[in-house]
């Protein structure tokens, strides 16, 4: 049996935060507040983000909502949505460079995803929604929100230190397909040779000479993502291709669908 709002993992929030008080990941039109511009503009190109997987009457539990257009817009096309991300009291994923002040920037960080949680919380509120939220660690997705249909994570998997072990906490619920969306791999990562083994290989970005990138630890293709699902235990069925807009630029990403083998 499902459980419902108020019971196991889902958060509850009596208040509904001002807007002053969001940081917003996605731009999106809220009712009484208008158009919000945020760094990811996914309007009208939220399906090929999603690989053109049909959501409508599947449970579905997507891994790193943000502010949570995807999960607002997968709700519009007919799911029930179980959003999930980290709070400020889980810290950020960031590499531990040892010539930094690794507690200062996860200090930023939890002030920073405070905003956004509470982005979430009020697009929430202006649409409607009935969609519930789970906060924690990727690497220990609580069991209590039950099985689900459908698993996604769009752009997650390049920011946590192990993408395995995220998407084998996801794959306990017993999704029956996984939908990763990555950024293709750029011209500031080059691509690796074309040999078939070498197409598997994730790039490790993180730079010790420069202590650089701090919130980035991956470049992956297509090939890499689906060996990762292959390994949890996932059969790729498509690649989709496609672009979507960041701070204004375009930007070539992938999205990879998979169903459990």
């Amino acid at each position: 049996m499902r459980a419902i709002d108020g019971e196991g993992p889902y958060a509850r929030r009596a208040d509904v935060p001002a807007l002053a008080d969001c940081y917003f990941y996605h731009t999106m039109d809220l009712a009484q507040h208008g158009l919000v511009a945020g760094e990811w503009d996914l309007r009208g190109r939220i399906h090929a983000y999603l690989g053109h997987e049909p959501v409508a009457g599947k449970r579905v539990l997507e891994v790193g909502t943000a502010s949570g257009f995807v999960c607002f817009e997968m709700e519009r096309d007919g799911a029930e949505v179980v959003a999930y991300d980290l709070s400020s009291a889980t810290p950020w994923d960031v590499v531990p460079y040892a010539a930094l002040n690794v507690c200062e920037i996860l200090a930023d960080r939890a002030a920073h995803i405070a905003r956004m949680n509470n982005a979430w919380w009020l697009a929430r509120d202006a649409f409607g929604s009935a969609a519930r939220v789970v906060y924690g660690s990727v690497y220990d997705i609580p069991a209590t929100i039950g099985e689900v249909d459908l698993c996604t994570f769009g752009a997650v998997l390049l920011h946590v230190r192990d993408p395995l072990g995220a998407l084998q906490s996801a794959a306990k619920l017993r999704p029956r397909t996984i939908i990763v969306t990555e950024l293709a791999r750029r011209r500031r990562f080059p691509l690796l040779p074309e040999r078939p083994s070498q197409r598997r290989s994730a790039l490790f970005v993180p730079n010790g000479a420069t202590s650089e990138p701090v919130e980035t630890w991956w470049s992956f293709t297509p090939d890499s993502i689906a060996n990762l699902l292959a390994i949890a235990g996932y059969r790729t069925t498509r690649v989709v291709r496609h672009a979507q807009q960041y701070r204004g630029r375009t930007l070539p990403m992938f999205t990879v669908v998979a169903d459990r083998a």
